[in-house]
């Protein structure tokens, strides 16, 4: 079983990330988005924008906790975010870009050669099909 892990992030600082979260990180399914770019090819034109899906995953894995900290720090706030719901909302940020591809918005909304990652049926294979490690 995975412990809970501490990563340094470039734009974020420390980024601290559950033993659950650790464990979707580490399957090849979300490995795989080490190799896809976050804009493409953008970085023949800005040397610097060389992010891949994998960091901004985690990112949004991380400000989606920061969010959920805030709603559950307002005084205000009407409810607060269970633990359990936290986790959940964590993992959907985490898992939000699971079924990109390289270029993917080029050839789904650009070009349209292949349906939205997101309303295809390309997630469910990622977090429901029992030879995917997520699942």
């Amino acid at each position: 079983m995975a412990k809970s892990l501490t990563l340094r992030d470039a734009v974020h600082g420390d980024i601290t990330l559950t033993a659950l979260e650790v464990e979707v990180i580490d399957t090849p399914e979300f490995q795989r988005l080490r190799g896809i770019k976050q804009l493409g090819a953008a970085y023949l034109v800005y040397p610097t924008a060389l992010h891949t899906r994998f960091e901004h995953s985690i990112g949004s894995c991380h400000l989606a906790g920061r969010i959920l900290e805030a709603v559950n720090a307002n005084p205000n706030s009407e409810r607060k975010v269970s633990a359990d719901e936290a986790q959940i909302i964590r993992l959907a940020a985490l898992l939000h870009d699971i079924s990109h591809v390289p270029f993917g918005h080029t050839f789904e909304d650009e070009r349209k050669l292949w349906p939205r990652h997101d309303e295809s049926g390309r997630a469910r294979h990622f977090l429901t099909n029992p030879d995917s490690s997520i699942a």
